[in-house]
């Protein structure tokens, strides 16, 4: 598996399924974008508006950045839940309909391994970054996880590192860019709304949801197709060591 084999089966798949994936991204994200604009909104608390209380003001700041850190992450485990049961479905021959996977997510446990895995990143990144970029790596398969092998959220995240590991800079070189370039057009899609609607709730609720249905599928396709690869390269080895030992 390499990063740049990744890249290319995500652009071909995005290609190919763009308006599967954008027509999901829609169902998705334009409630989770609200979601987002309002906590966007909550974060901005300064301790100029409580000079009496710094402390209480220290406390709402560092909630109001746990709570940003979760938002920006909020949808995409989920997201690539749907997408690991599409794309599995499809290598058997057929293509699920949306209702078909409404009605099949594992919904609890995709929205459960979404808020922490969303926190366990938030958290990590205030201890000084590199913790939160290694949970950002090692459990960014447990949504798919979730849907392809019907693990548990504790199982899932633990099997996420299991397989990550070994493979750490290869996922984050997958992963770890298309995060950030998303985030950077997130911020300049917020710049322009924001020029171009007067309410800041409104502005941030297209912006968030506009950029997600756009840039989601990457991610979510590029973690399943990840996930797909290291699961059968693990069942592959198995089965030659199965084969390999002695009767």
């Amino acid at each position: 598996m390499s990063a740049k084999g990744i890249y290319g089966q995500t652009l071909a798949t995005y290609r190919r399924e763009m308006g599967f994936l954008l027509l999901l991204g829609v169902l998705v994200f334009v409630p989770i974008g609200l979601l987002s604009a309002l906590a966007d909104r909550a974060g901005e608390i300064h301790a100029s508006h409580l000079s009496d209380i710094l402390d209480l003001a220290t406390v709402a700041l560092v909630i109001g950045f746990i709570v940003q850190a979760i938002t920006s992450l909020l949808g995409e485990v989920f997201y690539s839940g749907a997408v690991a049961l599409t794309l599995s479905q499809e290598e058997r021959g057929r293509r699920p309909t949306l209702l078909e996977i409404a009605r099949s997510l594992s919904y609890g446990r995709l929205i459960a391994v979404d808020i922490l895995y969303g926190l366990g990143v938030a958290v990590g990144l205030l201890l000084l970054v590199v913790p939160g970029v290694m949970a950002f790596t090692w459990f960014a398969l447990a949504g798919p996880l979730i849907e392809l092998e019907d693990d548990t959220v504790k199982s899932s995240f633990r099997r996420s590192r299991r397989l990550v590991r070994g493979r750490f800079w290869t996922v984050l070189a997958v992963l770890g860019p298309i995060t950030l370039v998303s985030e950077f057009l997130t911020n300049a899609a917020l710049s322009l709304s924001h020029g171009a609607i007067a309410s800041p709730i409104i502005s941030d609720w297209i912006g968030e949801s506009v950029t997600s249905i756009a840039l989601s599928p990457f991610y979510a396709v590029a973690a399943v197709l990840i996930t797909l690869q290291v699961t059968r390269a693990e069942a592959a080895g198995s089965e030659a060591r199965a084969v390999g030992a002695p009767g």
